[in-house]
């Protein structure tokens, strides 16, 4: 399809559809406002010029959405992948495809404000929300670096002025069993406090053969506590701190194709060999401090100061069989990192604007010891347990600042220009050595140092015209960045110094999108069609017989995406989402170690990873009062996602790709009398569908490994407000 004729026809169905929306009219509002925060500032979410979502914190607990995981299933182009404890988080075909961890996000995750910087930290729990909000589309201009496929903010509940608390139970399937709650409200006229925290666990959804029990369990606690200083109306001070520990064996990988060694091994989803151990420990200490200050009745700072200690650490048998052959023990990608954000907003008449600057240290690890066994020894030359690491270490000091303005040219026509000036330094050291039985060291390289400066600026363009006032248009153009880095050292020493670095991606994003909704808020209906240039996509090439490698290919992407909410009634309402997707190649040479005989390859229109040509969900909700006594009403939902084929690994083979599949969740909820108790009981994933997440090629093995996602899952989940 053409691009031309491919926007043209995403226009008409633009057109077409909200025309039978503003055909129904009623005098009075019977849904609230859903107000965020995605551009800096407050406003409605129809208001805003580009594609948001919002999700908040009381339609994520009806629906079970508790990690950014169950959240591809609620928001349109989210795509999710993970391997080894790393997240490939992809929006609209344009996400991480690395899964060694070795580069940063392409989807920037935030927490209250604070950015996240690293791969593994996009586990944390969706727990005690306000809403999650989710940009699509390269962010440049207000978030920066890594945010070239869009922005995901988890926004905490804040402190109440009047007490509040609540408890939550659970319990189900592989034994699960969770509790957690919080508590909240004033100290005095001009501090409030909120303390929240609970615990996860569950045995596991993956055999470990022969007879050793399960691993992939969850082990999760976490607290957060916030205080809010506010001496006058136009003075806040927020502090907040969030820890959260997770401890289980939830970083594995599994054989999807038979390996060719003949030994006890198992393809069966979910099923695994192994001889040696299972392991995750991550820790994630967050504290921020918000500032927010009225300096007049037009202009007001904010300021979000942060730091993130994050510390990952995991074990696994690498190659998924009963015998001593290859292991990671320690694979290790702690980050420690500092943030400052200074924002001044303000409006005078017409012009509504944002200066800002921000700055970020970070101090990154990444260490990879392969652990040979017996098995392997010999081929190696090496004695049995000896150990290859490869190591990098990262200093990043980025520096940004930023403007955005937006000036009202009519009463319904305006126009939103915005520019941020980035600056970045790196410093790396590369190190790479044999550690043998024993003790003794032995090192390949050591100390290799190198270093990058890179200078970026990212503008946007934006043009939002008001056809009714519940109805507006808009089109775009805008640019995202991300960093580059550097390689982990080869097992045979290559990949270091300059040799080993990649190249920053830049994504030249055009957009033009249409916003509907009735005006009793009833029915909703966005709509957005998209065109991105994409220069240097980073992606992972493996180098037998040990070596993954990050290099660079320009990619095209377009696509149409929609969002629709219906309320029918106060009892009955239905949203739905659905895209189309064209992402692929330009250009890309690339050795597929499975596919020897093909020679080198040019991947030029072939899919890209994570980024399905359609994907969409629906769900439907029905409440059905009671009348009072012991019960006040039960609440039927049903929700389903259905994906089509998904290519994992870039060569798209069938061994490289998941191919379509669909999920459906089912759950009831029973509310008490008072509406303050609530239980809720769920069935995911009822049709048990195996899918999987993640796929690559190892060619000492000569299979292809990865991992699977979740089997059905049933529970009870209690709460109650107070």
């Amino acid at each position: 399809m053409k691009i031309k004729a491919f926007l043209r026809a995403g226009a008409t169905l633009a057109v077409c559809v909200p025309t039978i929306a503003i055909a129904q009219e009623a005098p009075a509002a019977t849904s609230e406002e859903i107000v965020v925060t995605a551009m800096k500032r407050s406003q409605n979410l129809q208001d805003i010029p580009a594609a948001v979502s919002a999700v908040s914190g009381e339609a994520l607990a009806a629906r079970g959405l508790i990690d950014v995981q169950t959240l591809t299933q609620a928001v349109p182009s989210v795509n999710f992948g993970q391997h080894a404890g790393t997240t490939l988080i992809s929006i609209r075909g344009v996400g991480s495809t690395v899964d060694s961890g070795v580069t940063e996000p392409t989807v920037a995750t935030y927490v209250d404000g604070v950015f996240m910087p690293r791969a593994t930290m996009g586990f944390l729990r969706a727990v005690d929300l306000d809403r999650i909000e989710v940009l699509r589309g390269p962010q440049g201009t207000l978030y920066g670096r890594n945010a070239t496929g869009g922005a995901i903010n988890f926004i905490s509940a804040a402190p109440t002025k009047t007490l509040s608390a609540g408890v939550n139970l659970s319990a189900g399937s592989r034994q699960m069993f969770g509790a957690s709650g919080f508590v909240s409200g004033p100290i005095n006229d001009t501090v409030l406090v909120r303390l929240s925290g609970g615990h996860e666990e569950d045995d596991g959804f993956v055999k470990l053969l022969p007879n050793k029990g399960r691993i992939g369990n969850t082990n999760v606690d976490y607290v957060r506590g916030a205080i809010r200083f506010q001496p006058s109306s136009t003075f806040s001070l927020d502090l907040s701190a969030r820890y959260e520990q997770l401890d289980g064996a939830n970083a594995f990988q599994q054989l999807l194709t038979p390996s060719a060694l003949p030994v006890p091994q198992s393809t069966v989803p979910n099923e695994i060999y192994g001889d040696a151990p299972y392991a995750a420990h991550v820790k994630t200490l967050v504290l921020a401090g918000t500032m927010n200050w009225a300096v007049s009745d037009t202009v007001s700072l904010k300021s979000v100061t942060s730091y993130v200690d994050h510390k990952s650490s995991v074990d696994f048998d690498a190659d998924a069989t009963d015998v001593p052959g290859l292991y990671v023990t320690d694979f290790s990608r702690p980050s420690k990192s500092f943030g400052q954000e200074l924002n001044l907003v303000g409006e005078s008449g017409p012009l509504k604007w944002i200066l800002g600057a921000y700055y970020f240290d970070e101090r990154a690890g990444n260490a990879l010891p392969l652990g040979i066994g017996a098995a392997f020894a010999p081929g190696f030359g090496v004695p049995a347990d000896t150990y290859l690491t490869q190591g990098v270490k990262t200093k990043t000091k980025s520096f940004a600042l930023f403007g955005d303005a937006t000036y009202s040219l009519t009463d319904a026509l305006r126009l939103n220009l915005g520019l941020r000036y980035n600056h970045e330094d790196k410093d790396f050291r590369q190190d790479l050595f044999l550690a043998l039985p024993g003790g003794t060291i032995a090192p390949i390289a050591t100390d290799v140092r190198t270093s990058t400066k890179t200078d970026r600026v990212l503008p946007k363009v934006n043009l939002q015209f008001d056809v009714t006032p519940n109805v507006n248009a808009y089109a775009q153009w805008s640019r995202g960045f991300k960093s580059g880095g550097q390689n982990l050292p080869g097992g045979d020493g290559g990949n270091l110094g300059a040799a080993g670095f990649y190249l920053p991606e830049t994504l030249d994003a055009y957009e033009v999108g249409l916003k509907t909704q009735t005006a009793d808020r009833r029915f909703t209906a966005n709509f957005a069609a998209f065109y991105y240039d994409y220069k240097n996509l980073q992606l992972t090439i493996t180098v037998p017989p040990t070596t993954t490698l990050v290099q660079n290919a320009p990619a095209e992407v377009y696509g149409l995406e929609s969002e629709f909410a219906f309320k029918f009634s106060d009892a009955f309402k239905i949203e739905a989402s659905a895209n189309l997707l064209h992402a692929r190649f330009k250009k890309f040479l690339a050795f597929d170690d499975a596919q020897p005989g093909l020679g080198t390859q040019n991947l030029k229109g072939r899919a890209l990873p994570h980024a399905p040509d359609f994907a969409g969900n629906i769900g439907a909700e029905y409440r059905l009062g009671l009348g009072g006594g012991l019960l006040s009403s039960v609440t039927f939902r049903g929700d389903l996602y259905y994906t089509s084929r998904v290519v994992l690994r870039y060569f798209g083979t069938d061994n490289d790709a998941q191919k379509a599949y669909a999920l459906g969740n089912l759950s009831l909820t029973l509310a008490g009398a008072d509406d303050k108790a609530r239980l809720r009981l769920f069935v995911n994933n009822v049709t048990d569908r195996k899918y999987r997440q993640n796929s690559t090629y190892l060619g000492a093995f000569g299979a292809y490994f990865g991992n699977y996602g979740p089997p059905r899952t049933w529970g009870a989940a209690f709460s109650y407000r107070y």
